[in-house]
């Protein structure tokens, strides 16, 4: 990126997360499944446990207007946003609920859960559940029980499910990177991160803003010219002092010849208008010596005829 108030942005495609999810569900069952007992209602007690029988999926896309009209909502929640809304949905969800020590009938199917992803204005991302519609809803008085305490607890324990959220600092070539998000984009194809090396930029100037992705990759990567130089300064700094080369060879009768080359730094490193090429100031120290040998039968006597070094 040239222009760009990001320093790094990563898109990754609806298929590639979804690819993601199946595989943390395959390796990480267990976290797939879980239960909450939420404080008592007039001296009731409730259980919930739940189980995804299948891996979920997202849908990079806000529900339309027929599914968000009959989504059980919290009461804040009455207007669909505009923008970072996806969907988190489980094809066959296994729901148990237990009222005191009476259990109530299992119940088994497709949940939708609209989801806003949004900028916590401290460099990190939270999910705010908006609403959650079950496809079989069981018969009253257990679907009462459903729409009224198990839905508005698991939307409220939702709330924290990825709460300031951020990238970690990362050590890149000896350089460590710290990656503050500035913006999240829910499109139709993508689900966008893009993020800044700077602090102190307001988090909510950048999410409205529109952007051209490369949507035609399931995942890509932009880096700007300035993390780009950074990276690459990290990385040439580790061979700085290193032997580039050192060898001598002999032609009998003729000449010995002696060499040797030691990288210093590089300084002013710049990315170029190509990003695949860079160019910089390099320094190295070098020293060759070369003597020749008068051509005598007996290889004796010789002469050194010159030396040379050079320091920058």
């Amino acid at each position: 990126m040239n222009d760009s108030d990001f320093d790094l942005a990563v898109g990754v495609g609806g298929d590639a997360i979804n690819s993601g999810l199946q595989k943390a569900y395959q390796q990480h069952r267990d976290e797939f499944r879980g239960s909450v007992t939420p404080p008592p209602i007039e001296g009731t007690t409730y259980t919930f446990a739940w189980d995804f029988l299948d891996a979920p999926s997202l849908i990079l896309a806000p529900p339309d207007g027929d599914l968000w009209a009959k989504m059980i909502k919290p009461d804040d929640v009455t207007v669909l946003p505009d923008s970072g809304v996806l969907q988190f949905v489980a094809q066959r969800l296994q729901a148990d609920c237990k009222v005191g020590d009476t259990d109530l009938p299992q119940v088994t199917g497709k949940v939708t859960v609209a989801l806003q992803l949004k900028l916590d204005g401290a460099g990190g991302i939270t999910a705010v559940p908006l609403g959650a519609w079950l496809e079989n809803l069981p018969d009253s008085p257990t679907s009462i029980i459903v729409k009224n305490v198990v839905v508005p607890t698991l939307l409220a324990k939702g709330t924290d499910l990825l709460k300031g959220l951020k990238i970690p600092a990362q050590d890149l070539f000896g350089q460590t990177i710290t990656l503050n998000l500035v913006r999240v984009d829910v499109i139709p194809t993508h689900l966008v991160l893009a993020s800044t090396t700077k602090v102190g930029r307001p988090p909510a100037a950048r999410e409205a803003a529109p952007a051209d992705w490369p949507t035609d990759k399931q995942v890509f990567t932009l880096i700007s010219k300035g993390l780009l130089a950074t990276l690459l300064t990290a990385a040439v700094k580790k061979y700085e002092n290193t032997q580039l080369a050192k060898d001598d060879k002999t032609i009998r009768f003729v000449a010995t010849a002696k060499w040797e080359a030691t990288f210093r730094r590089a300084k002013d490193l710049k990315a170029g208008s190509d990003p695949t090429t860079a160019s910089a100031g390099v320094d190295i120290d070098w020293h060759a010596e070369l003597d020749l040998v008068p051509i005598t039968p007996d290889g004796k006597g010789g002469c050194a005829l010159s030396k040379a070094g050079h320091d920058s």
